[in-house]
Formats: C-alpha cells, structure tokens, sequence
C-alpha cells in the first residue's frame, strides 16, 4: 500500500483548491493508497526561524502542527500540494509551508542535495485569472523546488477563472486530477 500526504493550501474548505485536491485523493484511494492530509491554515503552525537546525539534524525544531510531516514525507510515495494564487503568488499559508520545507534539500555537508528523493508529486494551483499564463513564475517555483527535492512531477493542474462562486469544475479537470492521484499509487 502506497502512502501519500496531501498539503493543502488553500483557507477555503471547499474551494477548487480543495476540491482539486479531494479529487485527486479520490484516485488515489481508488488504487488503495493510504493518504494523510495536512491543513496549511491550522492555527498551530508557526514558520521557519532561520536557524539551521535542520542543516545538521533531520526536521525541523520547531514544535508545532507540521512536526509531524518530516518522517511522514520520509516515509511517503507520493505528495500532493495545493494552493490557490492571491495576488499574483501562492496563498500565504503556502508560501509559510514552503519555506518550511528547507529540511528536504541536505545538510551543511551537501547544502542542496535532496534529503528525500524519489518521491511522485501533484501539484494543484487554481486562480481568478481566466488567462492560464497569467501567474506562472510562483506555480513554476513550487514546481522547481518540487524537482529540487528530488520529486518526479507527475502533473500540475491549474483551475483558472475561479471568480464565479458556483464552483464549477469541468469533468475534463476532475477527470485530469482523478488520473494524477491514480498514477501517484
């Protein structure tokens, strides 16, 4: 059984972001993968102090809500990630996210060598923009540091033009996210 961890981005509970991400879950557990989730907006979460502890130690010290995920990303096959753009970046609770991932490249003896390569990730980005190329610099950054840690990017889906609060998703991106938990398993 494959294990997969599931970040996601996104303050709103059943935006496209969240809804991206579940389907994607979705495919996933259709191929019996055991998925754990982390919610970047809890409140327990505090971010990076700078402090190079995890340049010789593997994780992180701070102790917080996200302690947690350093051994579950060890030991995981695959990653998800999602995050909506505001203001023409990743979402705040993403971006504290990331920079928390700076345990995953190595330590003061191989400063940018990924710590846990090897890893299937998704990558899920949703916008109020209708035009697709609008925000790609922060969408290719995660994606460059997804590659960084040594992931292999199996897809990165984009919702754009999310403005309309009907939250309509089309069958051909739920169907895209189904087949990218399917192929993380």
């Amino acid at each position: 059984m494959s294990k997969i961890i599931a970040f996601v981005g996104s303050p709103r509970k059943n935006g496209y972001t969240s809804l991206l991400i579940e389907e994607v879950i979705k495919g996933a557990r259709s191929k019996g993968a055991e998925v754990k989730i982390y919610d970047l907006n809890d409140d327990g979460i505090k971010g990076c102090q700078g402090c190079f502890y995890c340049r010789i130690h593997e994780g992180c010290a701070t102790k917080d809500y996200l302690q947690p995920m350093y051994e579950d990303i060890k030991n995981a096959d695959g990653i998800i990630f999602g995050s909506p753009i505001y203001f023409m970046q990743i979402s705040g609770q993403s971006k504290q996210w990331l920079d928390r991932m700076f345990p995953m490249i190595g330590g003061s003896s191989f400063p940018f060598q990924a710590r846990y390569p090897g890893k299937k990730a998704v990558t899920i980005f949703s916008q109020g923009n209708e035009n697709k190329d609008a925000f790609q610099a922060p969408i290719q950054s995660v994606n460059n540091a997804f590659s960084m840690f040594g992931w292999e990017l199996i897809d990165s889906l984009l919702c754009s033009n999310t403005s309309s609060p009907n939250l309509k998703l089309s069958e051909e991106l739920l169907k895209q996210a189904f087949s990218a938990g399917e192929l993380l398993s």
